[in-house]
């Protein structure tokens, strides 16, 4: 009778094993079984939010289930991201990331979540350099020429961006730390009233992203000192980058690029990873690429976690020299 019993458990502890492995491939075969999220942590309009509408319609058709571009704005993406963080890691809500993964615990230290740690790459979608914008009447043509004014102001120049903690003021604190020089940082309310400031004169220079900055240079609003990439602007062919002027290697990006909650399955992440790729291969997609002056990062989700875990010390390095903090 004993053995029996004890044939007849091991034989049900058998089937649950065996319907138990077979649940985790099963799931992810089912996913997508009902609409996706894509939570963007900026206001809607923006080329984030944009970029984020071309690449949920395009998902949708490849996945077959719609993906509901939701705007979370606020608290420099803490907002969107906290909305994401409140969701089960299954995929089925996603964050339209940008370099504030990178650098949001840096700058703010008390924030509840670690964005490096709680959230895992699913795909890079594009990155855009920036433009050493100045209005038309600045006393120089180039990067050099900016650096030589900086010196001779001894440090009483000053200098603009959209706001404490974003690419503009850690890109141009990073040029002050690599160059030597002094400048004083000026924060507005946004990219569009730091150029405002720079037409106006109010201020000298914006260290902008190129597709904030491309209706001004195209209009001969404002014109650019150097490109912050390692190669020319397709946009802007005649102006060089900074490494050709004598600044070796540096380079300054705003990139954008999905995420998940850390927890997603390898299998759900790799499915949303090829489907991201396939959108971003589409003639469509790389139209709204060339018209913002952006490069498409794609490629597996290592690609863009290395990209992620590059940022973060880089930024972290910048951040502390410069004592930054926005709490």
């Amino acid at each position: 009778m004993y053995n029996i019993v004890r044939r007849k458990t091991l034989a049900t502890a058998a089937l649950m094993a065996i319907t138990a492995s077979a649940a985790v491939p099963t799931l992810a075969q089912d996913y997508p079984g009902k609409p996706i999220r894509l939570i963007v942590p900026f206001p809607a309009g923006g080329p984030s939010d944009t970029t984020a509408r071309s690449i949920a319609e395009g998902l949708g058709k490849v996945l077959g289930q719609p993906v509901v571009v939701e705007n979370k704005p606020g608290a420099g993406a803490i907002i969107g991201s906290e909305v994401v963080l409140g969701q089960p890691a299954d995929g089925y809500t996603l964050l339209m990331a940008s370099n504030v993964i990178s650098t949001g615990k840096w700058l703010y230290p008390s924030m509840n979540f670690e964005p490096v740690r709680d959230f895992r790459a699913v795909a890079g979608v594009f990155r855009s350099p920036h433009q050493v914008a100045v209005a038309p009447n600045f006393p120089g043509q180039g990067i050099q020429d900016l650096i030589a004014l900086a010196r001779r102001e001894g440090g009483r120049m000053n200098y603009g961006s959209g706001g404490s903690g974003t690419m503009p003021h850690l890109g141009t604190e990073r040029f002050k730390q690599v160059t030597g020089v002094e400048m004083q940082h000026i924060p507005y309310r946004g990219s569009a009233p730091a150029n405002v400031a720079l037409v106006a004169g109010d201020v000298p220079v914006h260290f902008d992203i190129e597709f904030s900055v491309q209706p001004l240079l195209k209009s001969g609003r404002l014109r650019s000192l150097g490109v912050t990439a390692l190669k020319r602007s397709p946009q802007f062919p005649d102006v060089p980058t900074l490494d050709e002027q004598g600044i070796k290697g540096f380079e300054l990006y705003s990139w954008f690029g999905i995420v998940a909650r850390t927890g997603t399955p390898d299998r759900i992440v790799a499915k949303l990873n090829q489907a991201i790729n396939q959108v971003m291969e589409t003639p469509e997609f790389k139209q709204r690429l060339a018209a913002l002056g952006a490069e498409k990062i794609g490629g597996p989700p290592a690609t863009f976690e290395k990209m992620i875990q590059d940022d973060y010390q880089l930024w972290g390095e910048v951040i502390r020299k410069a004592g930054i903090k926005i709490d």
